[in-house]
């Protein structure tokens, strides 16, 4: 094979798709740290988490500097928009610092314009930041550079102002133009820059650097709108699971509510009875806010509720079994989603019944699964299964919070009772609910 060689003005080509490849891989290696992408898209940072991002791009771009000056390869040198990028996502101090760090092997080369230039970018950087009308507008900044000055041309044409793109563009401009300058004054050794023969070389160096801020841009961005695009949805997933869990508290007042306007007149102790463990129930609704309670946490409630039941039907009408698997009770579950279960099982299943009936509550868990039945032995019922508020709600619920791990099933004949299944993960999706 033949060896190939190339004139400067190709080997700096070739230089400058390394350089941007070199911030590209970058880019995407840091954003796949959690704790940097956190850091990263903070609004604000403490003066810790600001040295924190400063020693992260620090590190990075000085061994690219250092690699320069020791091996004498360019492609690694990202001092200009390195530096730049760390002041506009950090601000003034981070870039500052960086600029600082960055400096050090050039400085050790006799470099000595290198520490007031590399200042220069990340402070410049730094005060973009600051003075941004909008932080999503420097987050626009593209390396498809003819898209960002159409956008900033819009808004100087409509608002009369000069946006963060239109000065991202310029200042790194100028910085490439003041660094080209003192290059062909004759004084290269002051500070590094390209040397090509023809202009139109200079003018790819001076775009290839605008791309290197740019591309870590995009990626950044696209991670950025993916975490806000989650929380919209964790947040839409989070009001509709308060909407159903609204729902359910009337639901189930207003059906007592009307047993104690009932019983005033005929048994006033009755009816304060009621009331009084009414009131004891709302208390603890009204103080809890979680959305998913131990299983133990629920199965009070539900004796909260059999409570109240019995102060309505009296002792002898309703009668309780359960079969509760020890292990299962620190398993969460939706709160206040088994209650209305066994409020159908009395209402519907043995409240009908003459000399009332017993309602079981099981819950076993196996292997990763938790399983739950209420059941009773009432009037049970046939046709359409699940039609009404209380079970339409938790089977919403129950997919809301599961997906298709959650799975409920409904088993009903008349005259021998109704049966309800649940089966649950125990380590359920992220649904941030």
């Amino acid at each position: 094979m033949g060896r190939i060689t190339l004139s400067g003005d190709q080997y700096i080509f070739f230089i400058l798709f390394i350089r941007m490849g070199i911030m590209a891989s970058m880019a995407g290696v840091l954003v796949t740290s959690s704790y940097f992408k956190r850091l990263l898209l903070l609004e604000s940072r403490s003066a810790r988490e600001n040295w924190i991002l400063s020693l992260i791009f620090g590190a990075l771009l000085t061994a690219g500097t250092a690699v320069r000056v020791l091996v004498g390869y360019e492609g690694v040198d990202l001092s200009l928009s390195g530096t730049f990028l760390a002041g506009l996502m950090g601000g003034v101090i981070p870039g500052s610092g960086v600029g600082l760090f960055v400096s050090l092997p050039a400085l050790l080369r006799g470099e000595w314009l290198a520490l007031p230039f590399t200042l220069l970018c990340g402070l410049t950087g730094g005060l973009i930041r600051r003075y941004a009308a909008s932080r999503e507008e420097f987050w626009g900044f593209s390396p498809l550079l003819f898209n960002t000055l159409y956008r900033s041309a819009r808004i100087l044409k409509l608002e009369h102002r000069i946006d963060s793109r239109a000065m991202i563009f310029l200042s790194v401009l100028a910085l490439e133009i003041a660094r080209t300058i003192v290059a062909g004054a004759g004084i290269p050794h002051l500070l590094f820059a390209f040397r090509p023969d023809h202009f139109i070389v200079t003018l790819c160096a001076w775009l290839s650097t605008l791309a290197c801020i740019g591309i870590p841009l995009k990626i950044w961005n696209n991670t950025r709108v993916e975490i806000l695009l989650e929380e919209q949805r964790s947040a839409a997933v989070q009001s509709r699971f308060d909407a159903l869990r609204r729902q359910i508290n009337p639901h189930f007042f207003f059906n007592t509510l009307n047993a104690a306007t009932s019983s005033v007149w005929t048994d006033p102790e009755k009816a304060r009875q009621i009331l009084v463990k009414l009131s004891t129930i709302l208390r603890r609704l009204l103080h809890g806010t979680e959305d998913f309670v131990p299983l133990s946490k629920e199965l009070e409630f539900i004796d909260d509720y059999l409570s109240l039941e019995e102060a309505r039907f009296g002792p002898d009408k309703i009668r309780v079994e359960k079969e509760i698997d020890p292990r299962a009770l620190d398993v969460p579950v939706p709160a206040i989603t088994l209650q209305p279960l066994v409020e159908n099982a009395v209402r519907h299943g043995i409240s009908p019944k003459i000399g009332g009936g017993t309602i079981w509550i099981k819950a076993s868990l196996d292997g990763e699964t938790l399983s739950i039945t209420i059941g009773d032995d009432g009037v049970g019922f046939s046709g359409v299964t699940g039609t009404g508020i209380g079970i339409s709600n938790v089977r919403e619920r129950l997919k809301v919070a599961y997906g298709l791990q959650g799975i409920f099933t409904i088993d009903s004949a008349p005259g021998k009772g109704t049966t309800v299944g649940i089966e649950l993960p125990v380590e359920r999706e992220a649904r941030h609910v």
